[in-house]
């Protein structure tokens, strides 16, 4: 099942529900969420829907208010019980098309294997502040890591100032304490990010790439992979236990005693 616009739909129907005028297929016009959710539940879901309503007010376009938004994933969490813990996504297309999809997701088992990318992005643009479906430049990144065998790929600005990864916030364990770029520098503005910088697990300061070779450990952090270790950068390795299973730790049991923080 899956939640189209307003109501509930069998999956099979997909292919005959967003029509080819939609300006998300003409033109990558919108907005997206992934969200974990656990025992049929989603995870942070009201900042969630914060972000989908200030990216859509960056972009222009309209998006349903946080009740139907609400509404939409509770339905489609009932309707799909049965997984324990999954993989949220709601997408808003650029002419105001709403869809959520729900699928099993399994947890990483294995540290992530980096390597960094050639190309640097933009850390001005208006579009690095949302999760936008222009996902284009993101996408080769990705592409980069997959062809070198890697999971993902580090991404730098026009400063040469470490961003974020593809798909990821990055962390770092630098002088015993766990940073992040800033805001400034061009990454997204995530979900654990921001939970951890609250709870006062994470600071942020500028990166350069000759401190994430000295530093002991580094993560990766989403609403997907809570944090991950990075076990090697080009093939040089990192520490993934200590210090990094200890901040896994304290999300997790932070998160534990409110899935909607």
């Amino acid at each position: 099942m899956l939640w189209f616009n307003d109501r509930l739909v069998d999956e099979r129907e997909n292919s005959s529900l967003i029509p080819l005028s939609d300006r998300s297929f003409l033109l990558g016009e919108g907005l997206f969420e992934t969200i974990l959710t656990i025992g049929a539940k989603a995870v942070a879901l009201d900042r969630h829907i914060a972000r989908i309503h200030n990216g859509a007010a960056v972009l222009g376009i309209s998006a349903p208010t946080g009740d139907a938004l609400a509404v939409a994933v509770t339905a489609l969490l009932q309707s799909t019980s049965e997984i324990s813990l999954g993989r949220m996504r709601i997408t808003i297309s650029g002419s105001g098309a709403l869809l959520v999809t729900h699928q099993p997701y399994k947890e990483w088992s294995e540290p992530a294997r980096i390597v960094t990318y050639p190309h640097p992005f933009n850390a001005k643009s208006p579009l690095q502040k949302v999760k936008s479906t222009s996902y284009g430049e993101y996408l080769l990144a990705f592409k980069y890591a997959q062809d070198r065998n890697a999971d993902d790929s580090l991404l730098f600005n026009t400063e040469d100032s470490v961003m974020e990864s593809s798909t990821a916030n990055i962390i770092a364990l630098i002088g015993g304490k766990w940073v992040t770029p800033p805001l400034s520098a061009g990454p997204l503005p995530g979900i654990t990010r921001e939970l951890l910088i609250e709870w006062g697990h994470l600071t942020e300061r500028e990166l350069i790439f000759e401190e994430i070779q000295r530093c002991e450990s580094i993560a990766l952090i989403s609403s997907l992979r809570s944090v991950q270790p990075i076990g090697e950068i080009n093939g040089r390795k990192y520490k993934t236990g200590g210090k990094v299973e200890e901040i896994s730790t304290l999300y997790k049991r932070s998160l534990a005693g409110n899935l909607n923080p």
